[in-house]
């Protein structure tokens, strides 16, 4: 049974970059998200991760490829980012206030999508029914953004409305381990193996 879970949110994709809701939209990582996973590579190659599954999506596919890990991997479409239908594809960047509802409200699904609550309770059976029942000790899981904060805020109690008091930057990695029957959160959105390549808007033209 599991007991050491290391939760990973894919490298920076076109659709972070460009502002638009990706949900199950098959973005691909960019040059710099690549570049975050080999750092990640770097930063979990000493642990002894035994298993890794995986959203099927390229952005997650292409985080777990970089990272070269010596294990078997399953790749699943119920670690999908939540779907948001009609608005796939639609950027927000420009109309943050608009679309503000579909970023907090988890009970709010967008036509044709699933809201947060929904998202969560698939993700949280596939961690009943799959990860917890691995056989290894130590497992990896890399995802998007909800899934990962969803999962948490069913580990460790926290309710629907306070979901985004987490946050996961591109390729921040968090663990949590079983300690005296409970689930502890040992680390939370670590991007220290990324040094300055988490901090995007320091290289713009102008910055100093």
């Amino acid at each position: 049974m599991a007991e050491i879970i290391y939760l990973v949110r894919h490298g920076e994709a076109e659709s972070n970059e460009q502002k638009y809701f990706a949900g199950h939209l098959d973005a691909q990582l960019t040059s710099l998200g690549r570049k975050q996973s080999l750092l990640l590579k770097k930063r979990l190659s000493h642990e002894k991760i035994g298993f890794a599954f995986c959203s099927d999506l390229s952005r997650a596919k292409g985080t777990l490829e970089a990272l070269t890990l010596p294990c078997p991997v399953e790749f699943t479409p119920l670690l999908r980012e939540k779907s948001y239908g009609e608005l796939e594809g639609v950027r927000w960047g420009d109309e943050e206030e608009k679309f503000a509802a579909h970023h907090s409200d988890p009970f709010l699904a967008a036509p044709g999508g699933e809201s947060f609550a929904s998202m969560q309770a698939r993700v949280v059976e596939f961690f009943q029914q799959r990860i917890l029942a691995a056989s290894q000790k130590e497992v990896l899981v890399v995802s998007h953004h909800g899934p990962i904060v969803a999962l948490a805020c069913h580990l460790l109690s926290i309710p629907l409305e306070k979901w985004r008091v987490l946050r996961m930057g591109n390729c921040g990695l968090s663990i949590l381990t079983r300690e005296d029957g409970m689930w502890r959160l040992k680390l939370w959105n670590s991007l220290s193996q990324s040094g300055l390549e988490s901090f995007k808007p320091l290289f713009k033209p102008g910055k100093n």
